[in-house]
């Protein structure tokens, strides 16, 4: 989905507003915090943004070893 936003000037700095659809679905996915990336070729810029719903992380733990010791 693409959309068209002017950026804001306040004091040499240019800020982007987030349209109303797009902060809906950040809050219903639950996303905290987001990425962005910065794409440039010869077409021009993106600014690509990420919001991704918070995961843990997986960890495996290693499986009981027994150890058998034969009676002497």
């Amino acid at each position: 989905m693409t959309q068209s936003v002017k950026p804001l000037i306040i004091k040499q700095s240019a800020y982007l507003r987030v349209p109303k659809d797009v902060a809906e679905l950040i809050d219903i996915m639950g996303a905290p915090t987001g990425a962005v990336e910065l794409r440039i070729d010869e077409k021009g810029c993106a600014l690509v943004y990420t919001f991704a719903k918070p995961t843990r992380m997986i960890t495996e733990e290693p499986e009981p070893v027994e150890v058998l010791v034969a009676a002497q």
